[in-house]
């Protein structure tokens, strides 16, 4: 056994070092560290900084104002700045001349046209509270009972969705859509790898001194890594600023949803991995690659875009756990799943168990292709050859 891993490590280095020294790896390396970095950065940068508005008044605001306004920007995440005129018709012209976000004189209370967001509405509840204070306190209300009525709070506004957290959800499509990307690149250059060396001959110089498992398994682990490696470079700024960051818009739970998507790709690449390899062994030039991998590649699509069209639209609907289960859709169907909320722990090992069973069964399947098909040159190797028995 140790004399079978020697030889896989062998291809496994030579197929690393190939693709690490590739311009191709180094381009992509560097995007998907812009892209994870900006898909960290951007939303803050585009956020901004707290809001500040600017409330123009005859004279100084009153302290009922101010105390209003600042218990309501407490809440609100914004900042009040307090502007002081002397007349209505100066109020008026600091809110028309930008100076002001809204104006509040006898009775009036003046906003841009253009659109001040939700503060005028704030200004207005604080100035109907106040006056209603007022009024209250006229009518023999001690201030206890007068704060007793102010205390009373309007019903708590839950948001219902399909996904019982929108933001997690996100993530939830973010893994998924990358891992769809990860197994279709990968496996595809796996094929391509197997194909070109087949038709090269290479791979007929290392059968000379190497077994087909050796080689397959160690081309596989090689392109494995570096998508791993590409993987782990779009998560990790994602992963830190999860952790790291109080201000951070992703939940918490994000982490673990990113590092779950991880293991899925291990699993889904165990999967899909081999039979892309036995595709390439399958054709006699590169270019009939595309074909001949075909079959695979609708498999994943077509678990893409239930999970896109129906996961995240309605997670409790039967496809949504028929893809999330179903053994070769599950490694891209359950991660949106499990971030809707929707996927119970015992559901999501089912399904890893499932999966990781029909890998071991498609492995060995994949093997044996493999191992026919890369003996057969010369010609397109056809579905006869293959079942035929041992070559």
């Amino acid at each position: 056994m140790d004399g079978w891993w020697s030889g896989t490590r062998l291809v496994w280095k030579r197929g690393l070092v190939e693709n690490v020294r590739s311009k191709t790896f180094k381009i992509v390396l560097a995007v998907l560290l812009v892209l994870s970095v900006a898909a960290v950065t951007l939303p803050q940068l585009l956020v901004g900084a707290t809001p500040t508005y600017t409330l123009a008044t005859v004279g100084n605001a009153s302290p009922s104002m101010v105390a209003a306004l600042d218990a309501a920007q407490r809440k609100g995440g914004f900042t009040v700045d307090y502007l002081a005129r002397s007349d209505p018709a100066q109020v008026r012209a600091a809110v028309k001349a930008g100076d002001a976000t809204v104006g509040l004189a006898d009775h009036t209370l003046f906003a841009a046209a253009d659109g001040t967001g939700t503060f005028p509405v704030v200004v207005a509840q604080a100035a109907v509270s106040i006056e209603v204070a007022e009024k209250l306190a006229r009518a023999g209300l001690t201030a206890a009972q007068v704060a007793d009525l102010q205390s009373v709070q309007p019903p708590t506004q839950v948001t219902v969705s399909p996904a019982s957290d929108e933001t997690r959800a996100g993530v939830g499509f973010a893994v998924g859509v990358a891992l769809y990307m990860a197994l279709l690149f990968g496996g595809s250059a796996i094929a391509s790898a197997v194909a070109q060396e087949k038709a090269s001959r290479i791979s007929e110089v290392l059968l000379v001194v190497l077994r087909p498992s050796q080689i397959l398994t160690g081309t596989v682990l090689a392109i494995g890594t570096v998508t791993l490696a590409e993987l782990l470079v779009l998560a990790t700024p994602v992963l830190v600023a999860v952790q790291v960051r109080e201000d951070s818009r992703l939940p918490s739970v994000a982490a673990g949803d990113i590092a779950l998507g991880v293991a899925w790709f291990v699993i889904g690449f165990a999967l899909y991995a081999f039979l892309y390899a036995a595709c390439g062994a399958l054709v006699n030039k590169v270019t009939e690659v595309n074909s001949a991998v075909m079959p695979i590649v609708m498999v994943m699509a077509a678990a893409y875009v239930v999970s896109i069209l129906v996961t995240t639209e309605d997670p409790t609907s039967g496809w949504s756990l028929f893809i999330a289960v179903f053994p070769l859709t599950s490694p891209i169907g359950m991660p949106f799943l499990w971030a809707s909320g929707e996927a119970s722990g015992l559901l999501l090992l089912a399904a890893m168990a499932l999966a990781i069973l029909t890998a071991g069964g498609v492995i060995w399947l994949a093997s044996a292709i493999y191992r026919r098909g890369l003996l057969i040159t010369g010609r397109r190797v056809r579905v006869r050859d293959v079942l035929a028995g041992p070559a």
